[in-house]
């Protein structure tokens, strides 16, 4: 898989992440919850979670942004670095061998 194609590929994840994310929140009222949002209701603070990490993931794996820029939390609420770790080595074990032999 080339850069751009996983490039690509982790943003239409992320896309479907947000829709899902979005569906979950209109159905947090019960009056609004049915057979289609029910799913992404009880998944929403999972949902959140993957986005979040995804998100800083990405934007340092591709971008090379600082963790700084991404985000400013407060100190109880830092994300999980073995997790965006996880993720950005994932990726780099996605990449042709061509490719990540040049970077």
């Amino acid at each position: 898989m080339t850069f751009k194609e996983l490039k690509n590929k982790i943003k239409e994840e992320q896309k479907t992440l947000a829709q899902s994310i979005r569906n979950g929140k209109s159905g947090r009222k019960p009056v609004n919850r049915n057979k289609d949002n029910r799913q992404d209701f009880d998944n929403i603070i999972w949902n959140k979670y993957n986005y979040r990490h995804r998100h800083i993931a990405y934007c340092q794996f591709f971008n090379n942004t600082s963790y700084e820029k991404i985000e400013n939390p407060r100190e109880e609420n830092r994300p999980r670095s073995q997790k965006i770790d996880g993720l950005k080595d994932t990726w780099a074990g996605q990449l042709d061998e061509a490719l990540r032999d040049c970077a």
